[in-house]
């Protein structure tokens, strides 16, 4: 299926966003292509309008007035909240979060706060304006005011560094990321690390809030040249996060070198209890394999561990999700991460959705939603908060990714970087740079390919 898109106005890309709300994995065009699926969006007189054609039937039109309208609906918003109401009237389609398309929905709510709104105009805002439900409402609002009392932590002209390690034992079936899952050979491994060393060269010294490793799977890598990666970054104070993201690549050797260059947090990520489902989605490691290297972590002396789960995963259900969290909730974790799982563009999960074959069949929407509400009142029965939340392309049945945390044990990087309160220089393959300047981010993209990095870096050390 494709719809042809007809505007008047720049807010293309925000009206394919709605769209794919209530049509996913819809192909767009525009001009004089023809199709019997038409979008017409216009600004004229005042008025932003919106027509739905699909299969030569109007799903019907729509208006709003520019003028006289609150202080939190802009044009671009309107353009949105047009189209959304006339297909939220016509199909059935489950949205959690309503017309919030954006990946962080509390940034909004924390600037509506800041205006002067309290939690119940905030909540009835995002209720009866955008049509999000009270769950997610409650939530956005809980997150907002905890960004807002981890980032009272984080000094204004501090910065956060983000180091990218694009390796993988193998790649999940879920997985887009820019990572290397084949094993590349030692001298790829050097020449990479060599140089992501002389980029880290060019990093400041001071006024670093915190560091954060990942990738990928840092620890991945052999345990001199992570030494080399670890001794060439700044020496902080704070915060020191290395993503030791598969349990299989830990060990008693790196954890130490670790503690012992200053990494002060690290994830040891299992995102299921199930051995079946481990095996299933490409792990390479057991359950047993995670409760290990958890241990040895305790064991080394790291106060203070994340791990990430994922709700949605193929044949899994809320009985699962159930058992998962009994497990990690009995480890004690200071931070616990729960995703929703994305069906990434480049992953096998959606090359197999692509031909329809079922061998990875997703939970239904209430499933998922289920397993996100039992993963959510186990981490707050333990004392835990939601800290922090962001949503990608995607996501199964629309839903989001959030942060819990013991308080006190918030994760700095997250709040500076998703909230985008701070500067964060990314250094290595695919590391994007975010420089924060009063309301202005300027972004810069280093390459993701990884040969194609390496012949950047070393013209610009040429120059």
């Amino acid at each position: 299926m494709k719809i042809k898109i007809l505007a008047n106005h720049k807010y293309i890309d925000e009206i394919q966003t709605i769209a794919q709300i209530f049509f996913p994995h819809t192909g767009f065009c525009y001009a004089d292509e023809k199709t019997d699926h038409i979008i017409i969006s216009k600004i004229e007189g005042g008025k932003v309008y919106c027509d739905v054609i699909i299969n030569n039937k109007s799903y019907g039109h729509y208006s709003l007035k520019l003028n006289d309208q609150p202080f939190y609906l802009n044009e671009k918003r309107l353009v949105m909240l047009v189209l959304f109401y006339i297909l939220k009237n016509e199909l059935t389609t489950y949205t959690p979060w309503g017309a919030l398309t954006g990946v962080r929905p509390t940034k909004m709510v924390r600037e509506w706060l800041e205006n002067g709104q309290n939690d119940a105009q905030v909540i009835t805002i995002l209720k009866n304006v955008f049509y999000v439900k009270e769950d997610r409402a409650q939530l956005a609002i809980d997150v907002a005011h905890s960004e807002n009392r981890v980032a009272a932590r984080i000094p204004g002209d501090y910065i956060g560094i983000y180091v990218s390690i694009p390796f993988c034992p193998s790649r999940c079936i879920y997985c887009s990321f820019n990572t290397e899952s084949k094993p590349l050979s030692i001298e790829m491994q050097e020449l990479y690390i060599k140089t992501l060393v002389k980029e880290c060269s060019r990093l400041p010294q001071k006024n670093i809030s915190s560091i954060y490793i990942g990738g990928g799977t840092p620890t991945a890598l052999c345990d001199h040249l992570l030494e080399e990666l670890l001794d060439a970054l700044p020496n902080i104070n704070g915060e020191f996060t290395v993503e030791a993201g598969r349990p299989d690549t830990i060990t008693r050797s790196n954890l130490a070198l670790m503690r012992k260059r200053g990494v002060n947090r690290i994830s040891i990520n299992c995102q299921t209890l199930n051995n079946s489902t481990l095996e299933k989605i490409g792990r390479k490691h057991t359950v047993h394999d995670f409760y290990r290297a958890f241990e040895m972590a305790r064991e080394e002396g790291f106060d203070c561990i994340n791990t990430d789960i994922i709700a949605g995963l193929p044949n899994e259900g809320p009985k699962d999700m159930e058992r998962t969290m009994e497990g990690l909730v009995s480890l004690s974790p200071e931070n616990i991460t729960i995703h929703t799982l994305a069906v990434k563009r480049a992953s096998k999960l959606n090359e197999h959705r692509i031909v329809k074959k079922l061998d990875y069949p997703i939970p239904q929407v209430f499933d998922i939603e289920a397993q996100l509400k039992i993963a959510h009142n186990m981490c707050l029965d333990r004392g835990m908060e939601p800290y922090y939340l962001y949503r990608q392309k995607n996501m199964a049945a629309l839903f989001e990714n959030t942060g819990y945390s013991v308080p006190g044990k918030e994760c700095i990087y997250n709040i500076g970087m998703m909230s985008e309160i701070q500067t964060v220089l990314g250094v290595g393959a695919g590391a994007v740079s975010k420089y924060i300047e009063g309301t202005k981010i300027t972004r810069n993209f280093n390459p993701k390919n990884l040969e194609l990095y390496i012949k950047n870096m070393e013209r610009r050390t040429i120059t």
